[in-house]
């Protein structure tokens, strides 16, 4: 079980001391001592920004989405989080169940954070129902790193993680509504946060499977991906 926030509300990584994980009643926030040099699909501070406050925030019940930017602003400055230094996902998922990894390897430190819920699954490719926008996040994953990666790597590791969430929905048996496997929900979201560390001297220059990098984003995805789908329905 790597699922400390079950029992506990405070976690700091064992590989890297710089990264800290609380729960805090409605949300995780995952703290970096130093900015990371992020790319996320994050509804806040997406796209490719330095960021030191990462936030998991399980929407309430009462959860209107005509402008989720706006709310997901201004719940970062009601918990006094820098706004212009922060990276925020919603979800519906179960916070509490989030389940951690990590590892230290060929010049790298990571962890991995994952929640997930997987009511609304789906499977890309195939023609389906769709709309103009959607709301928050259901599947969420947060790989904060210490190591120095290229931009192309970068972007090369959030493929292989979305390779692996896929590989933990369909290993463990979740389907869409025509029942075929699913490769994801639709409305999951991810972080990459890289120290982008110089001590490392030479930059990973890919994130494949094949890749020592590449291939420990992809188990610690799988692992803990799968191990937050199967938990999902536990109290």
């Amino acid at each position: 079980m790597s699922q400390p926030f079950r029992l506990g509300v405070s976690y700091t990584s064992t590989v890297w001391s710089d990264i800290c994980i609380d729960f805090r009643e409605d949300h995780l926030l995952l703290r970096a001592n130093a900015p990371l040099n992020t790319v996320s699909s994050a509804l806040w501070g997406g796209g490719h920004v330095q960021a030191t406050h990462f936030i998991n925030w399980k929407v309430p019940l009462t959860y209107r989405c005509e402008d989720p930017v706006l709310m997901m602003r201004d719940q970062l400055a009601a918990w006094s989080y820098p706004v212009t230094a922060s990276v925020g996902l919603q979800t519906a998922a179960k916070i509490t169940h989030a389940a951690i990894k990590e590892e230290v390897g060929d010049r790298y430190r990571m962890i991995c954070c994952a929640t997930a819920g997987t009511r609304n699954s789906a499977r890309a490719g195939k023609a389906r129902e769709t709309f103009s926008a959607y709301q928050c996040g259901t599947i969420n994953i947060f790989l904060l790193m210490d190591a120095y990666l290229t931009p192309s790597a970068m972007i090369n590791g959030i493929i292989t993680a979305t390779e692996a969430k896929a590989a933990a929905l369909q290993d463990t048996g979740i389907i869409d509504e025509d029942g075929d496997v699913a490769t994801g929900t639709t409305t999951d979201s991810i972080v990459l946060a890289s120290s982008q560390n110089l001590k490392y001297e030479e930059p990973h220059q890919f994130a494949g499977a094949a890749t020592t990098i590449g291939n420990a984003i992809g188990r610690l995805v799988y692992e803990a991906v799968h191990e937050a789908i199967v938990t999902q329905g536990e109290a």
